[in-house]
């Protein structure tokens, strides 16, 4: 195995392993949303946040090991890991394509995880902006009726606008 392609399966490792993190700290944000803890969501986010530059600083460093495997293996335009491993040694693919899958689902899995806490988040927020209508949208009415059933002095005022 050359030194590039171990740099390559360390590398797609450590990324595994900060999705590992991504998707723990996704759990317990699930948990905060439920509680409406909003301090500890806001702590999360933080460190959700770390972990992403994390993310972004490996993918440049994926990039650079793959250029210079491109270059070892004399290879003019590769776009994948998965394109590139065909031109590996049998037992080199085999490990390559194990990182990357076990990359590849954990990914997907921290993506469900964030559509599904986005979702939590958006219906929490529905729910709140239809409260604020419910409670700024009483009327002031005596709630009497003329004799077709029909409210005949109805004025739509703010919670905060009546009488108490």
């Amino acid at each position: 195995m050359t030194k590039s392609v171990e740099q390559l399966i360390l590398t797609l490792d450590k990324e595994s392993e900060i999705y590992r993190d991504v998707l723990e700290l996704s759990t317990k944000k699930r948990t905060a949303i439920r509680a409406n803890e909003i301090d500890t969501l806001e702590k999360l986010a933080g460190e959700e946040q770390a972990l992403v530059v994390t993310l972004f600083k490996l993918e440049e460093i994926r990039e650079k090991v793959l250029d210079n495997l491109m270059r070892e293996l004399k290879l003019d335009n590769i776009d994948t890991v998965s394109q590139l491993t065909q031109f590996l040694m049998p037992e080199d693919r085999k490990k390559v394509q194990a990182a990357k899958d076990q990359l590849v689902v954990l990914v997907k899995n921290a993506a469900d995880e964030n559509r599904f806490n986005n979702r939590m988040i958006q219906d929490k927020l529905e729910l709140i902006e239809f409260n604020i209508n419910v409670l700024t949208e009483v009327s002031d009415t005596s709630g009497k009726y003329d004799k077709k059933a029909v409210n005949d002095s109805y004025e739509r005022k703010n919670l905060f606008d009546a009488r108490v």
